[in-house]
């Protein structure tokens, strides 16, 4: 409401003017005179008119300019942020220095209510080795570079060259471990936290050994077993295994039960899920020589000896040459070099549990590509896949892909030195000819997640060395993405190598054929690959030596021997 001194004014006029008619009227009455006559008309009063409002002008003059906004720009005042609430954490953790490091890198990065603090007597809950509750079983191994010709030691070995210092490496953490079962460590043995430093040390100061975490096991290092156990079998007990360390929580009541509700760390680092074990093996031709014979002893008879080693894998391979037909005529132990199998013999495979047969082989369409197809349908009638070969050149080109207990893997093969009647084509059965195509597609599948097992059947060398070409050819898988690369051509052993960690044999030898006219082509292996985790973590070899043409038997100690040296040592080791 607007208030304006003419308002007043008017106002002041008004209340004056009723005053003095009241006091007129007051003293008339009080004189007691006659009536005075009233006015017969009053005086209209004008009021005055009052001002017009003002208005509000938008830009009063002599005011600024308005400030320009940018476009999109808020006209609001910028307020500070607000501070982050900071957890204050409830409870300090620690561990001793022996706990192993990944527990140790896990309890790090666990919820804010607990803080990490290097000094164990300032916290409330300590990971130990001492007595405390249980958290997790952490299992070592003991490992030597690949080229060592032990397979296992005891336990008083392992004491006597811990204590003595005897060319032992070891992982950091073992330094603190408790004394009970090994003893006090000698001064000279070399503890380091990198896996990869152990192994290079260890192979430049053969004979030597490793102490590691079973995880962290590699290809360029074989397991030794311990007083005859390997934590490789998926029998392998940890609890009553030497190396086996239990890690407890101790401390305050109260933050051990909540460290213990948010803990979501592994309780193991060996777990019997996580391992699958692949066998591959040589050549397989059960023709000629090695037909006769099995029509003599049996058709079981040459895999009485590998039998167990491919019955308990998890994929069990096998490289075909020869394909089944129904018309093979009875074998010819010196026959010629056009080969079949007779149909009954398809019973050897069934009976090792052979999950994957290889097709690369040089003989394949030998008695015509009906038999080769007639072996297909065998071998699907049996639920084994099948790789490095088909009824087509599409076929062929397929991989085997196998996933077992979280480890996905791929089998690979093709054939680069035919003859061109054994080589697949559009319409042909063979075996898969090598091109640019094949390593392609061993990169896509490596992206995809699988661990690449190729094969090659190679050109045939009579001796272990690989040839420099060889070695090229056979890396350059690796580089394409291949995790091991297997020579099926190798009638003949042949030695091994380690490229960017990938493993390769370079010639398996043969596993069912006849040569026997040389110690190389009767000496076999069959690679056990063993993958743990998604990833290759090392291979185990079985020795075996053909004898009767036919039937490899498990090598002596003096014959195994002997063969590894021959092969390490054609492998510069």
């Amino acid at each position: 409401m607007k208030f304006f001194v003419s308002d007043w004014f008017y106002g002041k006029r008004l209340c004056l003017g009723g005053l003095y008619l009241f006091a007129l009227f007051w003293l008339t009455a009080c004189q007691n005179v006659a009536p005075m006559a009233l006015p017969t008309a009053v005086s209209t009063i004008t009021l005055p008119t009052p001002p017009p409002t003002p208005v509000l002008l938008a830009s009063p003059a002599g005011a600024l300019p308005p400030t320009p906004v940018a476009p999109g720009a808020s006209i609001m005042p910028e307020l500070p942020p607000t501070p982050a609430v900071t957890a204050v954490p409830t409870f300090k953790i620690s561990a001793e220095a022996s706990v192993p490091p990944d527990l140790i890198a896990i309890a790090q990065t666990l919820p804010t209510q607990f803080a990490w603090v290097d000094d164990v007597s300032a916290a409330d809950v300590v990971l130990t080795l001492g007595a405390g509750t249980p958290l997790a079983q952490w299992v070592y191994v003991v490992a030597a570079p690949f080229a060592t010709l032990e397979d296992e030691i005891t336990l008083a070995d392992l004491q006597a060259r811990w204590q003595a210092g005897d060319a032992l490496f070891a992982a950091a953490e073992v330094a603190g471990w408790n004394t009970a079962v090994l003893g006090q460590p000698h001064p000279s043995s070399i503890f380091l936290a990198d896996v990869a430093e152990m192994s290079e040390r260890a192979w430049a100061e053969r004979p030597s050994l490793i102490i590691l975490p079973f995880h962290q096991l590699r290809p360029d290092l074989k397991l030794l077993r311990l007083d005859g156990v390997s934590p490789l079998t998926a029998d392998f007990d940890p609890t009553t295994y030497p190396l086996t360390v239990a890690v407890n929580v101790t401390g305050e009541d109260t933050a051990v039960r909540q460290f213990l509700a948010a803990w979501d760390g592994p309780a193991s680092n060996w777990q019997a899920n996580k391992l699958t074990r692949v066998a591959m093996s040589g050549v397989t031709a059960l023709t000629r020589a090695t037909a006769f014979q099995m029509e003599i002893d049996g058709i079981l008879s040459p895999g009485q000896a590998v039998g167990p080693v491919l019955q308990t894998a998890d994929i069990a391979h096998i490289s075909n040459e020869v394909s089944f037909t129904p018309d093979c005529p009875y074998p010819d132990p010196i026959g010629g070099t056009t080969f079949c199998s007779r149909e009954k013999y398809f019973e050897l495979l069934t009976w090792l549990g052979i999950d994957v047969v290889e097709l690369t082989g040089n003989h394949l369409n030998d008695w015509g590509t009906d038999a080769l197809l007639h072996s297909l349908d065998l071998y699907t009638g049996a639920g084994m896949a099948t790789f490095g070969g088909g009824a087509d050149l599409e076929m062929a080109q397929q991989p085997a892909l196998f996933e077992h207990n979280g480890n996905r893997i791929a089998f690979m093969g093709c054939n680069p030195v035919g003859p061109a009647y054994a080589w697949a084509g559009p319409a042909q059965p063979g075996s898969r000819p090598c091109a640019a195509d094949f390593e392609a597609q061993i990169t896509q599948l490596a992206a995809d997640g699988y661990l690449v097992i190729a094969t090659l059947q190679y050109n045939e060398f009579y001796h272990y060395a690989a040839t420099p070409q060889q070695q090229v050819d056979f890396g350059e898988l690796v580089a394409a993405g291949a995790t091991a690369v297997s020579g099926s051509q190798g009638h003949h052993a042949q030695g091994f190598d380690f490229v960017d960690g990938a493993f390769i044999h370079f010639g398996l030898g043969n596993l069912f054929f006849d040569q026997m006219d040389q110690l190389g082509t009767r000496q076999t292996f069959v690679d056990s690959y063993v993958f743990y985790d998604g990833r290759l973590l090392t291979v185990e070899l079985w020795t075996g030596l053909i004898e009767k043409y036919c039937c490899p038997h498990e090598m002596t100690a003096a014959e195994r021997r002997a063969a590894l040296t021959a092969v390490f040592q054609a492998s510069g080791w």
